[in-house]
């Protein structure tokens, strides 16, 4: 009997995981876990298996490929990690990856999510590994379609945003792969933890005029929302650009310093300009984007965005300025499975699979 299903979303930087229980439906349990994939690429099992045993799914008592532990959970797994530059191509990274699943979980049955909404046993992943890749937007997608029949999903993560269609229940997006969804406006590269200000800015206020800013890896975004405070040490979970600390003033110099300038050249509302005009730009850098995709839909654009994400916050300014009316994924899902929506969205859709009489 199934007793648990594990949700996992692999990233280059991150790990979600999430925990249902098909007999009792209920919001998930739900844990993340910043993992600088390309850095230490062979502690991925390892990882695996220990986020697992803090879900409680498996009791991992000494070594993380014991022999007695609980009986194994059935998993879903969708991923970003393949981009990862450690890796030569996406093949390789998709076949590392569901490896890396085979030897943390030798007992556990694995189901890889694809971008056409359908799942796929390991060693179809590994074969087909493009239908795979970066098949995590497709889960959100296909999980708000069951409460929002015509809507925009807007989800800001850490390090990308993705915008996703939704019409009469079905997902109708234009791109399925990532350079397809660059192109149609689906996938903009922004997020509100890893993305560099360079990236986002060429100048900023200061003083009585504007300044070029230095295109060098200063600041992230992460450090605009912290000065702002719309994210807390805790929120901040990607390492720092200087690996100084995370408090408001650790990156509020790091803000200062995209000028050249220190926290003694210049004052507190000089350093609150730069963040706010960080946060604005990539306002409208996704508003634009939303925008695109809005124009493609024409007659039939939804007027509605379900916004989820860490940063849910900067989908609905985004949302707001196109126009749109907001509603929060957290008010279906709860606040955690919405920050980590598609681990919780593949372990919803696989027990749905697996409950569903055939």
């Amino acid at each position: 009997m199934i007793t648990d299903v594990l949700g996992w979303d692999v990233g280059g930087a991150n790990i979600k995981v999430a925990r249902i229980d098909p007999r009792a439906p209920g919001a998930p349990i739900v844990i993340e876990q910043p993992f600088p994939l390309w850095r230490d690429f062979d502690r991925l099992p390892s990882v695996l298996a220990a986020l697992a045993g803090r879900m409680g799914a498996m009791r991992v008592p000494g070594t993380w490929l014991a022999e007695d532990v609980a009986p194994p959970a059935v998993m879903a797994i969708t991923m970003t990690a393949e981009l990862a530059d450690c890796f030569a191509t996406k093949r390789e990274g998709v076949a590392f990856v569901v490896a890396a699943f085979e030897r943390a979980f030798p007992r556990s049955i694995l189901w890889v999510f694809g971008s056409d909404g359908r799942f796929r046993a390991a060693e179809d992943a590994r074969r087909h590994p493009h239908d795979v890749a970066a098949a995590n937007w497709m889960a959100t997608a296909m999980l708000v379609a069951r409460t929002h029949a015509d809507a925009l999903l807007i989800d800001v993560g850490s390090t990308t945003t993705d915008i996703v269609p939704i019409a009469g229940g079905r997902v109708v997006a234009a791109g399925r792969s990532d350079p397809a969804r660059l192109r149609s406006g689906e996938l903009v590269y922004t997020g509100i933890l890893r993305t560099p200000v360079c990236a986002v800015i060429r100048s900023v206020p200061l003083g009585c005029g504007r300044s070029r800013v230095a295109a060098e890896h200063f600041a992230i975004a992460a450090d605009a929302y912290r000065w702002l405070g719309k994210i807390d040490d805790g929120d901040y979970t990607c390492e720092t650009p200087d690996s100084r600390g995370r408090t408001a003033d650790a990156a509020g110099a790091r803000l200062a310093r995209m000028v050249c300038a220190d926290s003694e050249t210049i004052d507190v509302d000089d350093v609150t300009a730069i963040a706010a005009h960080v946060a604005h730009t990539q306002s409208r850098q996704i508003a634009h984007a939303i925008r695109q995709v809005l124009r493609r839909r024409g007659t039939v654009a939804p007027q509605v965005a379900v916004v989820a994400g860490a940063g849910a916050f900067l989908a609905r300014a985004a949302a707001e300025a196109a126009g749109l009316a907001v509603r929060d994924l957290a008010a279906d899902v709860g606040s955690a499975a919405a920050r980590a929506a598609p681990a919780a969205a593949v372990a919803h859709l696989l027990a749905e699979m697996i409950c569903t009489p055939r």
